[in-house]
């Protein structure tokens, strides 16, 4: 292991931490790039039609968003580059050397768009209306352009296509970039953002005197920019699913075909509620707002965007699943351990041999630590708990320690391993593996570890490098 392995707590492991982390901030950006189109577009209709009451209400619409984007869209990145840092720092470099470019583009993007978001808003007063127009095609083209840039590196991860990586500089930016997954996902994301400014509008609107002729107007013209993007949706929905690779839609579409036995797989069920809380989100605004604007509320506007953060996480949490076992598909587990064999590259791991290689003399424990806990660490704290998030002593609850040694023994069969398409490769010479399977026991059955506390060989332990 060339890096150390952040431990967050015993009930939470970092992979939970980047999802909250994640979910918040990608729910911000995605409404703050809605918002950059949104704004400059009503304001044309505004200045077109002559409304000054409707641009009234978008310089104080535009407040909102100077905090949200400049703050907690600013804040919340910083907070990602923090996580992913400390929990996946392996990943993290390799893919700075292999999308430093799009990144650094991203970063300048950005600074553009608070820039011209700053501007755009003391500007309402101060400026002419041709030049305050201009300032806002700026900001809308900035936020469309920082989801330009980051939609490639996310979309690698999961669809590299032809340019998976080997080593973390082959294939060309432009092949790796341009990835299979990487049309569908930004139309999708691009959707996402235009319903989520019209949501975030109607809750705005709702809170106008129900009297107020802008109130119903305001109703309608946002249910507008929701309703035909979820629609659209379904179809980038489709479109997306066609690029993700075979092995990960297995995992998907083995649920739905064992629903009827009650068989149905946690990722299944959430792709699922995704779209029942898409289509029932489009339903309530059409006969909601978009009908019967006087009598929707903003407690029910304050519900949908609640929804809409909902099904933004799921999706999120989905598009990770679908990525299983790896965070840089073909290349990297999500335990760190690199799909290859020489020097950390080269062919993939088939051969079960490769997998029997020392894991802990390779360093990422203390000398003198017990294998069987280092192991844990490196190869089984990036997905699983001990007691909480995925607890291993519920999923291996009715197992002795025996039964757990042939469970991670399947773990090293290569090509003949049956979970090999869901959990990364077990690395570890016989030794190792028999120390986790120690240390896991002693976990899974903590009261019989603890009566057999006396016992003089508790497991093997490596010795100190």
């Amino acid at each position: 292991m060339s890096f150390p392995v952040w431990q967050v707590s015993p009930a939470l492991n970092g992979s939970v931490l980047i999802g909250v982390v994640a979910v918040f901030h990608v729910f911000i950006a995605l409404l703050a790039v809605g918002a950059g189109i949104f704004l400059p577009v009503t304001e044309y209709i505004a200045r077109k039609q002559g409304r000054q009451d409707l641009l009234e209400f978008l310089r104080y619409h535009t407040r909102f968003f100077v905090v949200l984007t400049s703050v907690f869209g600013a804040v919340s990145g910083i907070g990602i580059w923090f996580t992913i840092s400390l929990v996946h720092p392996a990943a993290t470099t390799a893919l700075i050397h292999k999308f430093v470019f799009a990144w650094g583009m991203e970063y300048a993007i950005f600074l553009v768009e608070i820039t011209s978001l700053i501007f755009y808003y003391y500007g309402w007063e101060k400026m002419d209306a041709s030049v305050h127009q201009k300032i806002g095609w700026i900001y809308a083209g900035s936020a469309f352009g920082s989801l330009f840039f980051i939609n490639g590196i996310l979309t690698y991860m999961l669809t590299p296509g032809q340019a998976a990586m080997t080593t973390v500089t082959d294939a060309s930016f432009f092949q790796s970039f341009f990835n299979p997954g990487y049309g569908p996902s930004l139309i999708m994301r691009l959707l996402v953002a235009l319903s989520l400014a019209g949501l975030f509008a109607l809750f705005v609107a709702a809170k106008l005197p129900h009297e107020s002729d802008l109130r119903t107007w305001l109703l309608r013209y946002s249910a507008q920019w929701l309703l035909p993007s979820y629609v659209l949706l379904g179809i980038g929905g489709l479109w997306y699913l066609w690029t993700v690779p075979q092995e990960s839609l297995q995992a998907l579409t083995s649920g739905i075909a064992s629903a009827g036995v009650g068989n149905l797989s946690v990722m299944t069920r959430v792709v699922m509620l995704v779209g029942l809380f898409t289509v029932s989100i489009s339903l309530m605004v059409f006969f909601g707002p978009y009908l019967n604007p006087t009598e929707f509320s903003r407690w029910k506007a304050g519900g949908l965007l609640l929804s809409a953060l909902f099904v933004t996480g799921a999706g999120e949490w989905a598009r990770e699943m679908l990525r299983k076992p790896y965070v840089i598909r073909d290349f990297m587990y999500v335990n760190g351990v690199l799909a290859a064999t020489e020097k950390g590259f080269g062919p993939a791991l088939e051969d079960a041999s490769a997998y029997r290689q020392s894991f802990l003399s390779g360093g990422g424990w203390d000398a003198g630590q017990d294998a069987g806990a280092a192991m844990f660490k490196n190869q089984c704290l990036a997905c699983h708990t001990l007691t909480s998030y995925r607890s291993l002593r519920e999923y291996l609850a009715g197992r002795d320690e025996a039964a757990i040694h042939s469970f991670l023994q399947m773990l090293q069969m290569g090509k003949e391993n049956p979970y090999r398409r869901i959990m990364p490769p077990l690395i570890g010479t016989p030794e190792e593996v028999k120390a986790l399977a120690h240390f896991l026991s002693e976990q899974v059955h903590p009261q019989a570890a603890a009566a057999t506390a006396g016992d003089p060989s508790p497991g093997p332990r490596t010795a100190a490098r």
